[in-house]
């Protein structure tokens, strides 16, 4: 008789795990709206560290003529991160520890030299580098840096992304041609094989680079709050998320840039989505408008994997008085110094944002003096550096609070 109390014990306590566990999967499906208008509810508005599980920082050692300028793109592949700079137009390579490598690539006229680095991808321990100027793919290894190839593109655009495919997709802004399609997908060739992401336009287009981004399979078009994923083959494109927050721009008029300038005009009606990515286990990160009050500007978002969602209702954003925050200050200025997501190491990687700590430079010194400073090894590597230097975070962020 004991046994057999143990032995159903034992069934309930399995049972009980299985369902458990069960549940604990099915809160981290992928919800397809998420939205920051209706957020947890904290007692005061948290820093977005709160919501991160781990978090280490180093610093990237640069010689003096090669300092970045501003670090928009970071992909780890091995032992090894490549970061773009926009401003310089070049992509660098780095050890983990921040030691400076080399830069991939050079520019020139050579047969595999560019006029500059539009965007860059990775894909399978290969670094693809874009130079619009060029209309080409410059392609090199990732373990030293050697040339291997060209993909010639016969269309402009602003951002690629290379697809689990391994096909490569041009996406502009701008529509670009006779047609009414911003997203042209190449094979490895360079063959055109199809076109995505079509436009309607309406005649009040204005093009804009703070939204409608391509990142991996996934796109936004300008001025829309729906990301879609890319469906290669015979499959169509889907709806992965749809976005809300308060005041959105409407769905309706997303092609209509007239309207978009007259809400801004009228301060109604025009918080929309800019930069996004998207984490393994169901968490998003974004930047999108919003308007408070007098206040306004473009915060950051974030839908943790069991559905949490923070935004500027319950965390520190661009709002005056509400933006004195460290780690947003330094690393977490929209809407375009958005984390990149490694499914190598599972870690989203983000930079200091070198324009927002010269604005709040005063302010971030002050914290450093204080010691006020969350992460005792970010506080120490504040204290050896002049700001100048840029500093990046790894953080993986909480399943939920």
């Amino acid at each position: 008789m004991k046994n057999s109390a143990l032995l159903l014990f034992g069934f309930l306590i399995a049972l009980f795990s299985s369902c458990r566990k069960e549940a604990n999967e099915k809160s981290k499906v992928e919800q397809k709206v998420i939205d920051f208008a209706k957020v947890v509810e904290t007692d005061s508005l948290i820093s977005p560290r709160e919501l991160f599980s781990e978090a280490e920082f180093f610093l990237l050692k640069t010689p003096d003529s090669l300092k970045i300028t501003m670090a928009s793109k970071i992909r780890e592949i091995g032992n090894k991160l490549f970061i773009l700079d926009h401003k310089r137009r070049v992509v660098f390579a780095f050890s983990k520890a921040g030691n400076f490598l080399s830069l991939v690539g050079n520019q020139g006229e050579g047969p595999a030299e560019f006029s500059e680095v539009s965007d860059f991808d990775v894909h399978e321990n290969q670094i693809y580098i874009y130079s619009r100027g060029d209309f080409s793919v410059y392609i090199f290894d990732s373990s030293n840096f050697e040339f291997i190839r060209t993909i010639k593109l016969e269309d402009w655009g602003t951002q690629i992304s290379v697809l689990n495919s391994g096909n490569v997709a041009l996406y502009s802004y701008m529509i670009e041609g006779d047609d009414n399609f911003n997203i042209n997908i190449y094979n490895p060739d360079g063959v055109l094989i199809d076109k995505r992401m079509a436009y309607a336009e309406d005649g009040n287009y204005q093009a804009m680079n703070y939204t409608g981004f391509i990142n991996g399979n996934y796109y936004t078009y300008p001025l829309s709050s729906i990301i879609y994923k890319i469906g290669e083959g015979p499959d169509d494109d889907s709806v992965k998320y749809e976005i809300n927050f308060p005041g959105r721009f409407p769905e309706s008029s997303s092609s209509n840039y007239m309207a978009f300038k007259e809400s801004e005009r009228n301060k109604n009606n025009e918080n929309i989505l800019t930069k996004f990515e998207l984490g393994g286990e169901g968490e998003f990160i974004c930047y999108y408008h919003f308007r408070e009050g007098s206040s306004n500007g473009y915060t950051f978002g974030v839908r943790l994997a069991n559905g949490e969602t923070y935004g500027h209702l319950n965390m520190k954003h661009a709002a005056k008085g509400k933006f004195d925050d460290l780690y947003l200050q330094l690393f977490f200025k929209g809407p375009y110094n958005m984390a990149s997501y490694s499914q190598e190491s599972e870690s989203f990687l983000i930079a200091s944002n070198i324009e927002s700590v010269g604005i709040y430079y005063d302010y971030i010194m002050e914290t450093i003096k204080s010691g006020s400073v969350y992460d005792e090894d970010l506080l120490s590597l504040l204290k050896q550096t002049d700001l100048e230097e840029t500093i990046i975070m790894k953080f993986k962020l909480k399943d939920g609070l």
